[in-house]
């Protein structure tokens, strides 16, 4: 498998291409090791797609982190998180889109039925609206996981078709996005 260090060069070479143009040559390319390598070490182009998957929930906890941790009204501190996730999913765009069918296996827990996104995905959403019910900064919520996952696609996936299908710039996508959804849960 590759190294963290090598997984971040890919997603931030290949990041915008989607993945199904991305060849075996483009992921040594970007990884910085000879397709010879990749080949000799059996690492094939859905193990490096699995490698991105757990960096990508890996990067949502961490950019979420501030926002959790900040002090101030929860309400702001939403709209700052809903914002870490639109700059995440810009750097992984590409990979996004071309996992296509997979995607529910990233982001969503097992099961028959109604499923939530993973927690991973949603902790800092659901603990700052728990936080804003306190606070009376945000509407009280009888399920907050549910809404956490509610709010966690809604942004990713207006964000993404704002950015691709809209062409709007990053910094558009990303404040109308936040704004909407952030009012959407005010009291």
């Amino acid at each position: 498998m590759l190294s963290v260090e090598q997984l971040r060069r890919v997603r931030d070479e290949l990041g915008p291409q989607s993945w199904h143009e991305v060849t075996i040559a483009d992921l040594a390319r970007a990884s910085g090791v000879s397709r010879a390598t990749l080949h000799r070490h059996g690492i094939t182009k859905q193990e490096v797609a699995d490698g991105l998957s757990e960096l990508l929930r890996d990067e949502y906890a961490a950019a979420a982190l501030p926002a959790l941790t900040a002090s101030g009204p929860a309400v702001a501190r939403l709209e700052q998180a809903l914002r870490a996730v639109c700059a995440v999913d810009e750097r992984y765009r590409g990979l996004i889109d071309g996992l296509g069918d997979r995607l529910p296996d990233v982001f969503h827990e097992p099961g028959e039925g109604e499923v939530l996104t993973r927690p991973g995905f949603t902790d800092a959403l659901r603990r700052i609206l728990e936080d804003g019910a306190r606070d009376g900064t945000l509407a009280a919520d009888d399920d907050p996981e549910e809404t956490a996952t509610l709010l966690f696609n809604a942004a990713g996936w207006t964000y993404r078709h704002l950015r691709t299908g809209h062409r709007w710039s990053v910094e558009k996508a990303t404040t109308r996005v936040a704004a909407l959804l952030t009012a959407g849960v005010r009291p």
